[in-house]
């Protein structure tokens, strides 16, 4: 929107912690325009410096006395400003040849700043230019351009911005969490980062499913929802790394950087796959009757193994991000959760060679479907006996 007076340039950011006294933020790298400000005219064995003011503002008593120049002039603070220092710190610093009277010896006293000693970065300010962290403009264009040409987002933010905040406000092993993912710029910022810095940062996106309008050009281009856009966005962040990995630039720019994980899971609120038991139901012989018949298959018979494996992970304490292996266990399906730690079997038709197969892995835990036994009380008595002798003494069905 066109601004009838006064055009507005200004965005803000919120920053808020848990707990602000054991929160630190980060430093912002140096530019090399910044670090070319750090010269050495005098050759000082030190290295390259910058002249800093020796005055300042603040009201300091020790700091009004008189400094000598080499050329012999008397020099006191400006009118209303003082030096930073007493007139001990400020002749130790001068014994030290810290202290620049200009090439010519007769200019005003400032002080040496050297690189050498200065930290990693800089504090950060409240002013961050569109040049350092991007605009809403640029936001748009990357997105565009990423995606053929086509605006299927309205109000993307820049990856630069995003950045920096990652940057500042975490280290390189840690997880970024965003609950409004819109066009999940932040997966591709920490996928950036990483790609910089060999860093193993991790991300968590979370955005609902809300529609797009059918006139928009992402739905015209088969995007129904914004999850679907932030998803397609982390696919093709995802190529992009691969594509540079793999070429010969890629190659030689890679070569003191391990290859990173760029591998993604999606997941979706969802009921559960168990049906679960109504402790509320009425007392009557006829509801009890009807809750045991639901029951007697007590799994959705629609859902997947996929989404019954993840149900059963995460009630075992396992998180979504744990390893998983896919093994071939005397014909039958077991994944192999943590290494071995857990073994799952999700097989509706199981055998003694199996449960026994199962046991010789030594896991920690077992877990089976109930349904696997086929009724049989046997099979699952001897399969509880056959875990105990290997070792197995959590196992369970579902």
């Amino acid at each position: 929107m066109t601004a009838k007076h006064i055009s507005n340039t200004h965005d803000h950011i919120l920053i808020y912690a848990r707990n602000s006294e054991s929160t630190s933020v980060g430093k912002i790298k140096r530019t090399e325009e910044q670090i070319a400000k750090f010269q050495n005219p005098d050759n000082d064995s030190r290295g390259p410096w910058k002249a800093e003011n020796l005055s300042a503002g603040k009201f300091y008593t020790a700091g009004q006395f008189e400094i000598v120049t080499p050329s012999g002039q008397k020099v006191l603070p400006p009118p209303g400003r003082y030096w930073r220092c007493n007139q001990e710190t400020y002749e130790k610093w001068l014994s030290e040849e810290r202290i620049w009277f200009g090439k010519s010896g007769d200019g005003r006293p400032m002080l040496k700043k050297y690189l050498s000693e200065i930290g990693d970065g800089l504090t950060p300010d409240t002013w961050w230019e569109h040049k350092e962290c991007g605009s809403n403009k640029e936001a748009t264009i990357e997105l565009k351009q990423m995606f053929n040409g086509n605006q299927i987002f309205d109000t993307p933010k820049p990856i630069k911005l995003i950045k920096r905040m990652i940057g500042l406000c975490s280290s390189p092993n840690s997880i970024s969490m965003d609950f409004f993912a819109g066009s999940c710029v932040t997966a591709n910022a920490v996928f950036d980062l990483n790609k910089e810095d060999g860093g193993n940062r991790k991300f968590i996106m979370v955005q609902l499913p809300e529609l797009c309008d059918e006139n928009s050009e992402a739905y015209k281009a088969g995007y129904k929802t914004i999850a679907d856009i932030g998803k397609e966005r982390i696919r093709r962040v995802i190529k992009k790394i691969k594509e540079e990995q793999n070429s010969p630039q890629g190659d030689l720019l890679e070569q003191d950087q391990p290859f990173q994980d760029l591998g993604f899971k999606v997941f979706k609120l969802s009921k559960s796959n168990f049906n679960i038991w109504n402790a509320n139901v009425e007392k009557a012989p006829e509801a009890i009757t009807q809750q045991l018949e639901l029951h007697i298959e007590h799994i959705d018979q629609k859902s997947s193994q996929e989404a019954i494996l993840y149900e059963i992970l995460l009630k075992s304490g396992f998180e979504l991000t744990t390893a998983i292996a896919k093994l071939s266990i005397e014909g039958k399906a077991v994944f192999s959760i943590a290494e071995g730690e857990l073994l799952i079997c999700l097989e509706k038709q199981l055998t003694l060679e199996v449960i026994r197969a199962i046991a010789e892995r030594n896991p920690s835990r077992v877990v089976c479907l109930d349904e696997g036994f086929q009724h049989n009380d046997q099979l699952k008595t001897n399969a509880v006996q056959i875990m105990k002798s290997k070792g197995v003494l959590n196992f369970r069905t579902v």
